[in-house]
């Protein structure tokens, strides 16, 4: 087989379909592989239960092609061009005896690039005041951080006993295949963690699950929140390998995720360890954190 390539994943494209309503012009949105709920009521700016309630939705679980009622939206998805110019500039504040001139040897950026992205009229900054300035090709987009909510959102969203069980997301073409996943696992060994990172400079579990499922055609969304409501839930004496383990931490983001490879032991992006390692079910830490496995490709069963 030749080389495998681990480039990134598309970006999702959202579109928007207005419809009137009365006085009030209500939206409507049709799902797509790798939407969640957290991901279309962030984009509209509304909040889950809102959404929910919308659309009479029991559970969590969306399918594609399902089309969402937007209760009374405000704000449109940002476009593609904008999510790129959020996902590549962070924001600087002007400290004192700063100048446009100091900022640009900073950054590496030119203080041309500085005014025009911050549409400056004059070279002159105030104590205080907030730059957006371009983000260098290793550091990562604040907005891709495993975002989790609140206490109130997580504890619905861990409730899977009342969420439909979708089914995975494809079948392994034979046992080769799965075994070839697994070595590719492995090869990620030693990658440095990155609280948001994304590349093999330095990624983070979500981002780590996301990129090696993506080298075998299966999309998943960018944070652990999200990837959680996706494939068939596993109990934990039925886990396979290719299987996704899911932990509750006590961290910011609240979330953990690894990929099981047999025999009690996972691959996974560790905080702790600062790089992508080998761990087991059994030790106490993992053991009491675990929540689900969740099978998203299926080996085919004789009959």
């Amino acid at each position: 087989m030749g080389r495998l390539s681990l480039m990134g994943v598309m970006l999702v494209v959202l579109f928007v379909f207005v419809c009137p309503n009365g006085l009030i012009a209500q939206e409507h949105y049709t799902v797509k592989p790798g939407d969640s709920l957290y991901s279309i009521a962030k984009s509209y700016g509304i909040s889950i239960g809102a959404l929910k309630a919308a659309n009479r939705l029991e559970g969590n679980h969306l399918k594609p092609k399902q089309v969402l009622l937007i209760p009374n939206s405000q704000q449109k998805p940002k476009d593609t061009l904008a999510k790129r110019v959020e996902l590549e500039t962070k924001t600087y504040r002007v400290k004192q005896g700063e100048s446009l001139y100091s900022i640009s040897k900073k950054t590496g950026m030119s203080m041309d690039e500085i005014k025009r992205i911050n549409q400056l009229q004059t070279d002159r900054l105030k104590v205080g005041q907030t730059l957006l300035l371009k983000m260098k090709s290793d550091e990562s987009p604040h907005e891709v951080l495993e975002e989790i909510g609140d206490a109130e959102e997580i504890s619905e969203f861990l409730q899977g006993e009342n969420q439909p069980i979708p089914e995975p997301l494809r079948k392994w073409k034979d046992p080769e295949e799965r075994d070839l996943f697994v070595r590719v696992v492995k090869t990620f060994l030693g990658v440095p963690y990155k609280l948001g990172g994304a590349t093999l400079k330095g990624m983070d579990c979500s981002a780590f699950v996301k990129k090696i499922f993506g080298i075998f055609n299966v999309e998943l969304p960018r944070t652990v929140r999200e990837q959680l409501g996706f494939g068939k839930k596993v109990e934990r004496e039925e886990l396979e390998e290719g299987d996704l383990v899911f932990f509750k931490t006590h961290r910011a983001n609240g979330l953990h995720v690894g990929i099981y490879i047999g025999e009690s032991q996972f691959i996974h992006a560790s905080y702790r360890s600062k790089e992508v390692r080998v761990d087991t079910l059994e030790t106490p830490y993992f053991n009491q954190r675990f929540i689900k496995g969740v099978r998203l490709i299926e080996l085919e069963k004789e009959s």
